[in-house]
């Protein structure tokens, strides 16, 4: 009976994944990728002619961030290699849990740093 009941809830889940796949599919359309500065992603502001030491700060933070986002991924990977190799042992599993929880929170942590900078420019940045 419960074998029965995991064919059923899997297949039913594999039907909902497939029709959610392919709602993916056809929602790409043909037409040209939109670059960096069409979505305002890295556009320097009027207001933010900056040069020199400046610059090379932001130039810095910009890297720094990329590499971080590096770090955390490796820090998944790790956590869940931890996971699968505990071998049920719970100390390991709960230390991979903790690891992962670590890594999420980081990843938001700086995800939020980096849009309330952008919500900040938006409000101050004249509008042209």
């Amino acid at each position: 009976m419960k074998f029965n009941l995991l064919i059923i809830i899997g297949l039913s889940l594999m039907i909902i994944m497939s029709g959610l796949i392919t709602n993916t599919a056809f929602a790409i359309t043909k037409g040209e990728i939109p670059g960096s500065g069409d979505l305002g992603i890295n556009q320097i502001l009027p207001s933010e002619n900056i040069g020199g030491v400046v610059g090379l700060i932001i130039y810095a933070f910009q890297w720094i961030y990329t590499i971080f986002f590096i770090i955390a991924g490796i820090m998944i990977l790790f956590a869940a290699f931890t996971y699968l190799t505990s071998g049920g042992d719970p100390e390991k599993v709960g230390s991979a849990k903790n690891q992962i929880i670590y890594a999420v929170v980081a990843i938001v942590v700086a995800l939020l740093a980096v849009s309330i900078n952008l919500i900040v420019k938006s409000f101050v940045s004249t509008g042209q």
